[in-house]
């Protein structure tokens, strides 16, 4: 199952989260190549307006969590921001890995004004508005990639969700 929330981020929020990236862009790193000029992690974010946002969201996400899902859930990892530039894209994989032990997964976009970078599930394709979110279970069920960015960035938060015990 996956779960589509329009409206998710207000317009204010998102253009802050893009600003600060932009500014902040040095501080990119992960542990992963592929990832390591794209992600701004949440340890390395400063701002206490940026990192309460973040938490707000994380916040929200649960609750849309816990109501699809009829379940309880919490945040497995600290959010990030995401940025990705023309060229990039992800090829098809699952959020959780044999070692990972996240039930849930949510992408929130905080823009759509760019080509390219489609989410793509083995039988479906989403070009995401700007503001919205899209929830779902982490395992194999949900295999997915990103298309590659053919012009403009991509400003997305990913973050992922354990089940309470």
């Amino acid at each position: 199952m996956r779960f589509l929330i329009e409206d998710f981020v207000a317009p204010k929020d998102a253009q802050q989260f893009i600003n600060f990236f932009s500014k902040n862009s040095h501080l990119c790193h992960d542990t992963r190549e592929e990832h390591t000029n794209r992600n701004l992690q949440y340890v390395d974010i400063k701002d206490p307006s940026i990192r309460k946002l973040l938490d707000y969201y994380a916040h929200k996400t649960i609750f849309f969590i816990d109501h699809y899902f009829k379940t309880k859930s919490f945040l497995w990892q600290p959010m990030r921001l995401c940025r990705w530039k023309k060229g990039e894209h992800m090829n098809m994989h699952t959020d959780r890995q044999d070692s990972d032990n996240m039930d849930f997964s949510s992408v929130t976009y905080l823009n759509d004004d760019y080509r390219g970078g489609e989410l793509c599930f083995e039988n479906e394709s989403f070009k995401m508005k700007a503001l919205s979110s899209i929830i779902f279970e982490s395992g194999g069920q949900n295999s997915h990639r990103v298309e590659t960015i053919l012009k403009g960035r991509r400003y997305t938060i990913p973050s992922w969700y354990k089940k309470c015990s």
